[in-house]
């Protein structure tokens, strides 16, 4: 790593050696070269400081803290600043702007400033040291006679951008109807096929039970219990939120021959049982361990089957800094390796700033993050193969072809660059891997993983500049300046005028929705926290646009995650409290509309098909010679529910829909009945509503 030293007002030469793949990508986006053609001549930047004894190199322990703005004018090349500070923990001895160095480094003195507090001034600098303060390669720094290497040092960086992403998502021509599949569950998150077994769905709920839910009834029965391994959930107490549980579960592709599963589960640190991976200090406790648990069941083709509890072989364990930003997704890929998805560790900025919620002092990120450090686990993609054997502990192979093995980096690592990763999936048709990774304060995106790619965090926040701006809270800002080759932008993003969560989603290939097959469905959590998740998928060209709901309503849930069954269908994973408590939790399938259509001519032949019920289920159809509103009557399928029809609605047959959800009857209409009939259909699995249609 380049080193720089301070000496009189000199700035020492920089020299970068080559560097192999990983570190050349982690310290290209710092160092990355400005285009100034791409500047437009007359503009005035505008720059935030934010000073605190954290930014120090090393850190320093000091309640001292300052704050102020700057600006560059490209016209003349001016800088000007203004900003001030206090709680010095002794006289100021002296005052400098350093550069060029980011966060983490140091540099020489090229702007001597004079004592005392505000400081105000500016300075014509020259071209090179105008592309550096764009870069982010300055920083100011305050020393005092207790710090005679600095007290408080603060990076100029770029003033947040009030709206990074101007507009609203736009609605989609598609929409879709949204019918609970099962209920009573807490907070499922997640939910994988089992191969050779189909009709099921199994779910995983955060508070550690994995559910079998049968699809076409929507029974459900407990498949494994983990909560016994895992930490008390609630991070203020129980019933409060929590990021940590049961978060991830997948099956071995050859599950139906050797019945084995995988489980990503929180669980307490136990001294006398070191992890496998650790960014803790010596001596610093994390606040608990994610472990990846292989379990077996007996006899796997048996769809009712449940796993033998006896069976538990830890694959591996992670040390987790904080209660946050665990990931937890995992997947087989199409290459037959399981594929595990790692947050950065927790709190936020990804660095060792501040306190967490429990008052603990934040440690366990380093001054540079672990989403950019490869040779740490958290805050990327890792791939095993965990049947092999040649891991450090034994319990795992690494793949030779990762891309790390034999160069700079960690060898399980598969890229890195992400902050909470929380779910991904691969495209069956494709095998192209599809993530969600939650973002920080403003911005969610959509990444397409590949082998060995940085994708940003915590340079970048999405492919916004992303300013970690001290003890204070990060922000995006302009990624003009920091363009670097090294780091991959998300195919689509969206910001927190949108919703604060994105939930990776699946690429569409079921039967019930043709017009969406190869479509990218995800979701986000949450608008405001106030049960209003939503549903998204990318057009053609990546944009993002939101799915209609059915009869012009909205998503009254938390989307806690997305499945998809081994038929291609998706699900919504949701509850009504956003938290790891209650009983509202359900699995919700998404649906084409239930719709009715009527051919033929009158009088003479005519069929009604219902489309969009559930497969295999009961559709009533029922005429009348009026349209109006009326409720279905007690004693009968669906009481209570409102048809648009009059009170002379008479059931006329209810036969069930094929596997494509299509139900139809066939007769002669007279020509008396012609412009006096009216048609609609019930789903008695749902009671859902169709149109109503004229005869």
């Amino acid at each position: 790593m380049p080193h720089y030293r301070e000496k009189g007002n000199i700035i020492m030469t920089l020299s970068i050696r080559s560097q192999p793949f990983g570190v050349a990508q982690r310290l290209g986006a710092s160092m990355a070269v400005l285009c100034a053609c791409a500047l437009t001549p007359a503009q005035v930047l505008n720059f935030n400081l934010t000073l605190d004894g954290s930014q120090e190199v090393p850190a320093v322990d000091t309640p001292a803290t300052g704050l102020g703005t700057a600006t560059l004018d490209l016209s003349n090349n001016l800088f000007s600043w203004n900003f001030s500070f206090q709680d010095l923990s002794a006289n100021e001895t002296a005052s400098h702007f350093h550069a060029p160095a980011p966060l983490c480094q140091s540099a020489g003195v090229v702007i001597a400033l004079p004592g005392g507090s505000p400081k105000v001034g500016s300075q014509v600098v020259t071209t090179q040291q105008r592309d550096q303060i764009i870069q982010g390669l300055w920083y100011v720094n305050v020393h005092t006679a207790n710090f005679p290497g600095g007290e408080i040092r603060g990076q100029v960086e770029p003033a947040p951008l009030d709206d990074p992403i101007p507009g609203p998502i736009p609605l989609s021509a598609h929409t879709v109807r949204l019918i609970t599949v099962a209920d009573g569950m807490t907070a499922p998150n997640w939910a994988a096929p089992a191969p050779g077994i189909g009709g099921r769905l199994f779910v995983a709920d955060q508070v550690g039970t994995v559910w079998n839910v049968n699809l076409a009834t929507g029974t459900k029965s407990v498949f494994l219990d983990v909560s016994g391994r895992m930490i008390p959930l609630g991070i203020f107490g129980q019933g409060t939120y929590d990021e940590r549980g049961l978060l991830g579960l997948a099956f071995h592709p050859d599950y139906a021959t050797n019945g084995l599963l995988y489980t990503y589960t929180s669980e307490p640190f136990d001294a006398n049982n070191p992890a496998d991976f650790s960014t803790m200090p010596q001596g610093t406790d994390p606040n608990h361990v994610s472990a990846v648990v292989e379990w077996h069941v007996a006899n796997p083709t048996n769809p009712d089957a449940t796993v033998d509890p006896n069976s538990a072989r830890v694959v591996m364990r992670i040390d987790q800094p904080q209660f946050n930003h665990n990931g937890g997704c995992m997947n087989f890929g199409p290459d037959g390796m399981l594929y595990i998805a790692l947050g950065d560790g927790g709190n936020a900025d990804d660095q060792d700033t501040g306190t967490d919620p429990f008052g603990v002092r934040v440690k366990g990120h380093g001054c540079t993050g672990n989403g950019q450090n490869i040779n740490t686990i958290l805050g990327g993609v890792v791939r095993i193969d965990p049947t092999g054997n040649n891991s450090g502990n034994g319990q795992y192979g690494i793949p030779a072809d990762n891309p790390f093995v034999n160069a700079e980096g960690l060898d399980e690592l598969y890229a890195y660059g992400m902050r909470n990763p929380f779910r991904f999936s691969f495209d069956t048709a494709t095998g192209d891997l599809y993530l969600g990774d939650v973002g920080q304060n403003d911005i969610e995106e959509i990444d397409i993983v590949e082998a060995g790619r940085n994708y940003g965090w915590n340079l970048r926040e999405g492919s916004f500049r992303f300013v970690r701006n001290g003890a204070r809270s990060g922000y995006a800002a302009t990624p003009d300046g920091m363009i670097d080759p090294g780091l991959t932008d998300p195919i689509a993003e969206y910001d927190h005028d949108e919703g604060i969560a994105i939930q990776g989603g699946f690429v569409y290939h079921g039967s019930a929705m043709p017009d969406l097959d190869g479509t990218y469905i995800f979701a986000e959590f949450a608008q405001q926290f106030n049960n209003d998740g939503r549903l998204f998928h990318l057009d053609e060209n990546n944009g993002i646009q939101e799915f209609r709901i059915d009869g012009g309503g909205q998503v009254d849930f938390f989307i806690l995650g997305i499945a998809q069954d081994a038929s291609g269908e998706v699900y919504a994973l949701a509850n009504n409290t956003g938290i790891p408590n209650g009983a509202t939790g359900k699995l919700v399938r998404l649906a084409p509309p239930f719709a009715l259509a009527v051919t033929g001519s009158c009088p003479g032949s005519m069929t009604a098909s219902a489309s969009g019920a559930t497969p295999g289920g009961r559709v009533a159809f029922i005429r009348a010679t009026g349209t109006g509103s009326q409720r279905i009557p007690q004693g009968n399928p669906c009481a209570g529910t409102t048809l648009g029809l009059d009170r002379t609605a008479r059931l006329v047959a209810s036969p069930a829909a094929n596997q494509k959800g299509v139900a139809s009857i066939t007769g002669n209409v007279p020509a008396n009945a012609c412009g006096h009939v009216f048609l609609q259909a019930l789903d008695i699995s749902t009671c859902g509503t169709s149109n109503v249609a004229g005869l």
